[in-house]
């Protein structure tokens, strides 16, 4: 008896997993650094079988190895601009971090970040690692694994995204992400100006205090204290940018 043998669902599972291990190798949590690499490829392989037996994209077998090679690199460029749209939503919290720093006079610029991510400041570390912490805390890392499969029904398996609409659309959430981590740092940038502005009339009447000495350890009491009172706030404010995106991720 003959069994017909059809290699279109490990051509499938292979373009898939060429998508899935680029978004995992950027996407927060799970692509950072301290996420051991054996484990993002066993997610990575694991995601990947899933999605090929849910069937989220057909693909028949190339009929030239060149055809094979062109929709490999095109599932691999795809995964890398989703995943680094979504490695983009981690600038926000340094931003934040480090304008904060900046605020409460706690900046440092020699200061080693811990990590490979664009912060100096000891602030910055601190916000970056409690907005990933709260990422797994709020399930947020689920909504980027749906977003994962979503994408399927956005650019079709083996399609080549359009890029100038993705330069359009890279562009745009960037500044998104650098308005959001000023809107995160707001409570602080107001801070910021009350304090700076009664220190300064301060300094008018009582020319001979030395204000510096004085003013730094306020400033650093002062920011501590609304640190504590608007983190819950600004990173559920945090969480609910980035959910929305990911419902509807380049639209």
């Amino acid at each position: 008896m003959d069994i017909p043998i059809s290699l279109d669902p490990l051509y499938a599972f292979l373009l898939i997993f060429s998508r899935v291990s680029a978004i995992l190798m950027l996407m927060p949590t799970v692509g950072d650094s301290w996420v051991p690499m054996r484990a993002r490829l066993a997610a990575a392989l694991a995601f990947s079988m899933l999605l090929t037996g849910v069937g989220v994209g057909a693909a028949a077998a190339p009929e030239n190895f060149f055809d094979g090679v062109t929709m490999v690199i095109a599932e691999t460029a795809t995964g890398l601009i989703i995943g680094g749209a979504m490695r983009f939503f981690l600038a926000a919290p340094a931003i934040a971090g480090q304008l904060t720093s900046q605020i409460t006079a706690l900046s440092n610029i020699f200061t080693a970040a811990g990590m490979p991510l664009q912060t100096s400041s000891v602030l910055g570390v601190w916000f970056l690692i409690g907005a990933i912490a709260f990422m797994f805390v709020s399930g947020l890392h689920y909504l980027m694994l749906d977003a994962i499969a979503s994408s399927y029904s956005l650019i079709p398996l083996g399609d080549f995204a359009h890029m100038g609409d993705m330069a359009q659309q890279m562009t745009r959430i960037f500044a998104g992400v650098f308005m959001l981590g000023v809107q995160m740092a707001a409570p602080f940038i107001l801070l910021g100006l009350v304090f700076n502005l009664g220190v300064g009339l301060v300094n008018k009447m009582q020319m001979t205090m030395p204000v510096y000495f004085i003013a730094m350890p306020i400033s650093i009491l002062g920011g501590f204290y609304v640190l504590a009172y608007a983190i819950g706030p600004v990173l559920t404010a945090y969480r609910g940018v980035f959910a929305a995106w990911l419902a509807a991720p380049f639209q």
